[in-house]
Order: C-alpha cells, then sequence, then structure tokens
C-alpha cells in the first residue's frame, strides 16, 4: 500500500461549505450500505439494538450470529448505560473525563480514545462498539467486518476497498485500499454534513485510519471540528502527522473544495 508522508491537497469539483450554506443529509435507511459487496462465502446483515444499528459482513453458515451480536451489543449499551449513571460527564464532556480502572471496559477504551484526540468520550462510542463486536466473534468469523453508522472495524484475510461518501448530494464514493496484512484495522469519519452525530466544523468529511477504532473515532472527530475553512485541510493533515506515534496511520480532509490526504490511505474507485 503506497504511504504519503507529507501532506497533500487537491482541487475538486465540490461546492464551498460555509457555515451559512451547510447542508445536513441524514438517511435512516443508510442507503450507501445497498453498495456493499460480500463474496461467496459471506453474508451481510443488520442488527439494531435501540440507537446503535450495524452492518456487518460474516462468515456464511453462522445462522444464530446476528442474535449473538444483538446480545453483545444490548450488553454493551448496558455498561455504558451504568456508567453513565455513574459518572454523568462521562455522556456529556466534551473534553476528557478521568475514567477510573474500575469502570466498564468499554468506557475505558471509548476514554482512552478521546484522552488522546482531546474530545469527549462519547466521540468514541461508535468505533468502539464497532471493534469490540468485530473482536468478540472473529474467532467464529475470521473474516468480519462491523460498520456502525459510518465508522469501520476491519478483521479480513482478503483486501478490501472501504468507501467513504464525501458528497451525499451526487452519491459518489471514494474507495480506500485496505490489505489484508494490514489487518485488524479501523477506518472511522466525521463530518458536519453527513448524519446526526455532532461536529463542531463545517467540513465534508476528515476520516481517520488506525488500528484501534476508539482512537480512529475520537481523532475523527477532532479533525473534524478543526475543519472550519479550506485552508484547515492542511492544518488536519499536519495534525495527523504528528499523531503518528500514538496510532494515527492514515487521514482524508475534505472541505470548501479542498482535499487533503496524510499516510497510508491509497485511493480506489468505491
Amino acid at each position: 500500500m503506497s504511504t504519503r508522508r507529507t501532506p497533500k491537497k487537491r482541487a475538486v469539483p465540490i461546492a464551498p461549505t460555509t457555515p451559512e450554506t451547510i447542508t445536513v443529509h441524514t438517511d435512516h435507511v443508510r442507503g450507501y450500505r445497498k453498495r456493499t459487496a460480500r463474496h461467496a462465502d459471506e453474508v451481510v446483515f443488520q442488527v439494531v439494538v435501540e440507537e446503535t444499528d450495524l452492518w456487518v459482513t460474516a462468515r456464511a453458515g453462522l445462522p444464530d450470529l446476528p442474535d449473538r451480536i444483538a446480545a453483545y451489543v444490548t450488553e454493551l449499551r448496558g455498561q455504558i448505560k451504568a456508567w453513565m449513571l455513574l459518572a454523568p460527564d462521562f455522556r456529556t464532556s466534551l473534553v476528557p473525563v478521568p475514567t477510573p480502572d474500575n469502570a466498564p471496559e468499554v468506557a475505558r477504551r471509548m476514554a482512552h480514545g478521546a484522552d488522546i484526540a482531546g474530545v469527549g468520550p462519547f466521540a468514541a462510542v461508535a468505533g468502539t462498539v464497532a471493534q469490540m463486536v468485530a473482536e468478540r466473534f472473529a474467532p467464529v468469523s475470521p473474516d468480519i467486518i462491523v460498520e456502525n453508522g459510518g465508522d469501520i472495524y476491519i478483521c479480513s484475510r482478503r483486501d478490501r476497498v472501504v468507501g467513504l461518501l464525501p458528497d451525499p448530494a451526487s452519491g459518489e464514493m471514494i474507495g480506500v485500499v485496505v490489505k489484508a496484512a494490514d489487518c485488524p484495522v479501523s477506518l472511522c469519519s466525521s463530518s458536519a454534513t453527513i448524519g446526526h452525530s455532532l461536529s463542531l466544523g463545517v467540513g465534508d468529511i476528515a476520516a481517520v485510519r488506525a488500528r484501534d477504532a476508539s482512537l480512529a473515532d475520537a481523532a475523527a472527530t477532532l479533525f473534524g471540528n478543526m475543519l472550519q475553512g479550506p485552508d484547515d485541510v492542511a492544518r488536519v493533515t499536519e495534525r495527523a502527522a504528528t499523531m503518528a506515534h500514538l496510532g494515527i496511520e492514515g487521514v482524508y480532509a475534505q472541505c470548501g473544495g479542498r482535499v487533503g490526504i496524510w499516510g497510508n490511505m491509497e485511493l480506489a474507485v468505491a
């Protein structure tokens, strides 16, 4: 996989985004999932538990897997809810909060990623859940991909292409190549124009690659918040490079018609 060690940016034909013109695209049926490809020995299915909405690619021949995943997600959500009762700031804070060793593992992982990125713990919830689900069921399905609202954790023995949706109005996707040798790995995104998640920026997308999905998710929020205009794209790639030693492997940032790419982000047609 090609690696870019210096920030690169290029103009793309996308209308500039400003706080006054920003349009938020929401799709409760997540239509982009219809474009998910699978191999003949794989199945794709949805698992929904309250607000958690997973799209899972896994080995065929495991008919009880959706129910088992749903039960585990229910367990994780219960642990998060219980911890929120004990530590209310854990849910609402936009900055890191102390999380002791006796907190549930899912909360500790969220807090760890958030602490590195300097954001609130809930910035890492989707990526953390995706990774913990994939890790739990990888022993029965070595090829398992869990997408949680655009945040993805991949365990794969095959090369894959992950689609990014930086311009939902056109429906065009950009692919990121993920080699089997690089797995497991995560790609998480933050956007001010797509979905319901909170972003303090105006960017189209900030996508982060890392082995730790909690870190990738939290860092995507950090970089998304930094995108206040086209000139901030270079700031994001530069900041990502300074965080390489912390586990950031790559970033794709797009705002106001400008794109920046740094790190292990080989692009392909999605």
